[in-house]
Order: structure tokens, then sequence, then C-alpha cells
């Protein structure tokens, strides 16, 4: 269920611990902008499933370490922290998986250092 608008329909009139796991390369392979999305689902944030991808509304698109796509990574962590979002940001990486350490940890890296600039 990538479709912000569908998730909003089913959750707005629950209990506010209800919501959605954000995850960004649906949107993304999807041809939809990750942080209009973010403000569609604004207070139904549960989650983050969080990807840079290589390539906007294409499903073969793959993952790229933060900051190196077409995702914005920047632009999505501000509006997160814009909607005072709280709740856990998983790095999804699937590309390369047999040797994928390297480009998840660059992610972390990019993630600490977006706090520290921007704090």
């Amino acid at each position: 269920m990538w479709d912000p608008n569908y998730i909003l329909s089913v959750v707005k009139d629950r209990d506010p611990r209800i919501g959605s796991c954000a995850d960004t390369g649906h949107w993304v392979r999807s041809g939809l902008k990750p942080v209009e999305c973010l403000r569609i689902l604004k207070g139904r944030i549960i989650s983050s499933h969080l990807k840079d991808l290589n390539e906007f509304g294409k499903h073969e698109a793959h993952d790229l370490p933060y900051g190196t796509g077409v995702s914005d990574v920047p632009a999505i962590l501000d509006e997160l922290k814009r909607q005072h979002f709280e709740g856990n940001i998983s790095v999804e990486y699937e590309y390369k998986w047999e040797d994928s350490v390297p480009d998840v940890a660059q992610c972390v890296g990019f993630v600490r250092g977006y706090e520290v600039t921007r704090k």
C-alpha cells in the first residue's frame, strides 16, 4: 500500500496510533515525490523505510548511498523533523546484497552528519 492518499483515507478517522510506514523507495519508484507524500500523511507516520534511488519513476531503480540519488534525502529528513517525527527510520538497502555494508555505513554516516549540520 504505497499510495499516501489511500492510506490516509483508511486511517484518518481512526486512533492516531494507526498510521503508515513511509517507504520512500516505493514512492520514488512509483513516480511520487517523498516530501509531498510525507506532507499528505502528516501526523500518521509511524516509521519509515528510507531509500535513495538512482532513478525516479522506474520499478527497476536501485539503492544508492543517501544523498547520491534522486530521492532528496535531506528534504525528506527536513520534513520528518518539521513534523516532529519520533518514530524509527530503517536503512533499507537491497542493492549489492552480498556487499552492501560499506554503502549502508555511508547511509548511517549521512544521517549522523545531517543531525550535526541541522542542529
